[in-house]
């Protein structure tokens, strides 16, 4: 048949052709490869069938049009800063200051709001997250013109949650799959455990439900009409609350399967639920509880048959986990399964307290043991900071996977292939650690400077400045995730030019969550980390304004020489100017952020950079830099790198050579 058994091969193919059209065109060579094995392996009627398949998916455009001033839509998902709601046009993200439940119909007065790209490596893209869950536009509300609200099934669970806000909190989790922000620190825990899957609604929670129903309308019916009313009413409640990718998976594979058994295996189903999702919402590949979700219930129907499967199903998410938290956990693989059977009784908990109201202190219980849990094994966590994975890791990671599922399928020794996989791993942690080329690295941390200075071969790795920006975690949203997804474990020198918080705001925070061996806020002469020297210019003169105060730091790197001015201003450079002529200067990172207090024409003549590194926010308010300094900059043919357009930055060397990599 052309269907049954084979529908995982069509599926295999439109990833090839969505991964091409919305990640990397390297993928088309990928599955031009696959059509000549499709040939080889299968025939021409399947390679033909997919080919036309391939056409129409890659014909197919999303169509983004410029939304009006007024829009009206239905509520689909509520959270305490924004909603999203469903229009004509599509689902908009609105940021609001209304008090706007579930399944109201709105009408607002709005303003279209640009989606963010990120602009550090590997940071949290909120454009290809929205894209992912299928929102294509953003905006803020200007005034609410009108609001209807309607009684769902939703409003009722919501109803029926405690009044205790920390054993709502994991009802609202469980059942509704929505998190609150007073949940956050333990979700930030059960993500660094890598347990974020076992609390988010999923297959596992479905086929609970399905059997507990099964049950109980078995009690009343038979067989048959049992599973039609517990299929009706998973419908209902599936139906009911803010979509969920992972239910809705769960529920459609299950129904798929059972109503077409004759002509669908389970893997038919679920390649089917694959290609109709690709052709929704190509981008859905960004959206990592499709990722999650259909990839582990893919390893589950291929690894059902085979002994440790547990381990099989962690072993394949490892990637994944990586290309999230760029580490391992190591004793996650042993609390998932001690914690498995444990969460299967809290969601069961969480069921029966909406209708038993008596359960509700046996879920409190249940809540509070589980919080100590789980802060006692983040006090036991110990982690593998490896970095982010790229794409050879990921190949040939799954071939050698692959490999051991095939030789336990023929009960055959996998040995060989364990041996591999684990010395993939410590060639990747070794190659993630020990480069043999140097950086220069200015973090986009906004309005302010945070530059990492990296040597080769793991000599050392030199934080200047921090960053700081009021009311935003700066070192644990964007600084210590990009160190470790490019495998720096820790910092062994961090260097505060000054005061300012736009220069060391983040500072106590990557103390407390990052390791750091030495913290240097003060003059020091000298000092040589590595193949790095780094001195300082003394100046005798007291200054009483503090951006005067700065640490001015001359860094001697194989490549280049770099001088840091922190904030300084021309005064500060006048009197510095005999010690800073007699120095070579080929980088400058131009003083408070290209303010026209400094980098006066004397003070560039004197140094003669041939690189300007600005650290500066998009649109501040500042209006930095100032427009005399990138003109003397430009007059002076000085190559301007800067965070307010280039985002991060590297200045890459290789021995003698270095290269700019925007």
């Amino acid at each position: 048949m052309l269907i049954r058994y084979h529908l995982f091969y069509y599926a295999v193919g439109c990833l090839l052709v969505v991964l091409g059209k919305v990640f990397h065109p390297l993928f088309y060579l990928f599955y031009g490869g696959y059509l000549l094995w499709m040939i080889w392996r299968l025939g021409w009627k399947y390679c033909i069938i997919l080919l036309f398949i391939s056409i129409g998916l890659f014909l197919y455009q999303i169509e983004i049009n410029a939304l009006p001033d007024i829009v009206s839509g239905q509520v689909i998902k509520v959270s305490e800063k924004y909603c999203y709601f469903k229009t004509d046009f599509g689902v908009i993200k609105l940021y609001h200051e209304e008090e706007l439940s579930y399944h109201d119909d709105i009408e607002v007065e709005m303003e279209s709001i640009e989606m963010n790209e990120n602009t550090n490596d590997h940071a949290f893209n909120e454009k290809l997250y929205l894209y992912g869950q299928g929102i294509y536009y953003k905006g803020r509300c200007q005034k609410l013109i009108s609001r209807q609200s309607h009684e769902t099934f939703y409003h009722w669970v919501e109803s029926r949650f405690s009044k205790q806000e920390n054993v709502s909190d994991y009802q609202r989790l469980f059942l509704l799959g929505e998190r609150s922000e007073s949940i956050q620190e333990d979700y930030q825990q059960l993500s660094q455990l890598s347990l974020v899957h076992l609390f988010a609604l999923s297959g596992m929670h479905i086929h609970i439900l399905f059997i507990a129903l099964q049950r109980i309308f078995g009690l009343f019916v038979q067989q048959r009409f049992s599973r039609i009313m517990s299929y009706l009413c998973m419908a209902i409640y599936i139906f009911s609350i803010p979509m969920q990718i992972s239910l809705y998976r769960a529920f459609f594979v299950l129904v798929l399967y059972d109503l077409f058994k004759k002509w669908f295996h389970e893997l038919d189903a679920l390649s089917f639920l694959v290609m109709i999702s690709l052709f929704y919402n190509p981008y859905i590949i960004y959206n990592i509880s499709f990722v999650f979700s259909y990839f582990v219930y893919f390893i589950v129907i291929l690894t059902q048959r085979l002994p440790h499967q547990a381990t099989l199903i962690y072993l394949s998410t490892l990637p994944i986990i990586l290309n999230l938290n760029y580490q391992i956990s190591l004793i996650s693989l042993l609390i998932t399964q001690f914690l498995t059977p444990f969460v299967e009784i809290f969601y069961c908990l969480s069921a029966l307290s909406i209708l038993f109201l008596w359960t509700t202190p046996l879920l409190t219980l249940c809540v509070t043991l589980f919080q100590s849990i789980i802060a006692f094994l983040d006090v036991l966590n110990v982690f593998l900071v490896f970095s982010k994975p790229n794409l050879l890791f990921i190949f040939l990671f799954y071939i050698l996977f692959f490999q051991i599922i095939y030789h336990l399928e023929l009960k055959q020794s996998i040995q060989k292939y364990i041996s591999i996989m684990i010395a993939l791993f410590i060639s990747f942690s070794f190659y993630s650690q020990y480069k043999i080329y140097g950086e220069v690295t200015m973090i986009d941390v906004g309005q302010g400077d945070c530059t990492l200075i990296r040597l080769p071969m793991n000599q050392g790795n030199i934080l200047i400045d921090t960053g700081g920006i009021k009311d935003y975690d700066l070192a644990t949203q964007t600084i210590i995730p990009y160190l470790k997804s490019v495998g720096i474990k820790k910092l062994d020198y961090v260097y505060i030019s000054h005061d300012d918080y736009d220069h060391c705001g983040a500072l106590e925070s990557l103390k407390e969550n990052f390791p750091i061996n030495h913290i240097i806020e003060h003059y020091e002469k000298h000092r040589e980390i590595g193949c790095a020297t780094i001195d300082m210019i003394e100046n005798q003169k007291v200054y009483t304004n503090t951006n005067d105060q700065s640490l001015i730091m001359y860094v001697q790197l194989p490549a280049m020489y770099i001088l840091l001015t922190g904030d300084a201003s021309t005064e500060v450079e006048n009197d510095l100017l005999n010690q800073l002529k007699e120095l070579n200067v080929d980088v400058l990172k131009v003083s408070h952020h290209g303010s026209k207090t400094a980098s006066s024409p004397q003070f560039l003549d004197a140094i003669s950079p041939s690189i300007a590194m600005i650290g500066v926010k998009k649109n501040n308010l500042y209006h930095h830099p100032s427009n005399e300094v990138i003109d003397r900059l430009n007059r002076k043919n000085i190559t301007i790198l800067r965070t307010d357009e280039d985002g991060m930055f590297h200045i890459r060397f290789y021995g003698k050579s270095r290269y700019i990599l925007r």
